[in-house]
């Protein structure tokens, strides 16, 4: 039995980020994002589209399937495919510390589990502390990146389009 964290949606990230309670204008917007790590880098996404943080159950290996998609996965009954998120987005392949957890999300109504290396916490960072078109490190891919959140002086997280992440993989 797998051990599984709900999340519920806080913020989202569109054009106009959601104000919480005692924000007054644009200046206190706040951006809330699922920190992961992935290769000893700090990752995020946007909380709105994970549903689920569980520990990696067994996996069923597939036949034939793109190198970053693991298998597939049983979750409470439902088969999830497993993508190594690591791989999707062009870094080394997963070593599957215990540490790994499976953040669950879906795409066009299909279940996802994007593997990570380790989860943090949530970060909620101001507009002002968020950065577009910024370049990450050579080894991954900057298409697969909305911006750079700095939510204090020596974080640095990188903020990932799990959309188009999403979209890529189901190309």
């Amino acid at each position: 039995m797998s051990t599984s964290l709900v999340l519920p949606p806080l913020a989202s990230l569109g054009p106009k980020p959601r104000r919480h309670r005692g924000d007054r204008g644009s200046a206190g917007a706040a951006l809330s994002f699922l920190g992961f790590t992935l290769e000893r880098e700090e990752y995020g996404a946007d909380l709105n589209l994970v549903t689920q943080i569980v520990k990696p159950p067994v996996l069923t290996w597939v036949p034939r399937v793109r190198p970053h998609v693991l298998g597939v996965i049983s979750i409470r009954g439902a088969v999830v495919t497993l993508v190594d998120l690591r791989q999707l987005i062009g870094l080394s392949p997963t070593s599957w510390p215990r540490t790994s957890r499976v953040l669950l999300t879906s795409h066009g109504g299909e279940p996802i589990g994007l593997l990570v290396d380790r989860v943090t916490h949530v970060h909620r960072v101001s507009v002002e502390e968020f950065e577009t078109g910024l370049a990450l490190e050579e080894s991954a891919r900057t298409e697969c990146v909305l911006g750079i959140a700095r939510p204090n002086p020596t974080t640095r997280v990188t903020i990932l389009d799990v959309v188009g992440v999403l979209t890529e993989l189901m190309r």
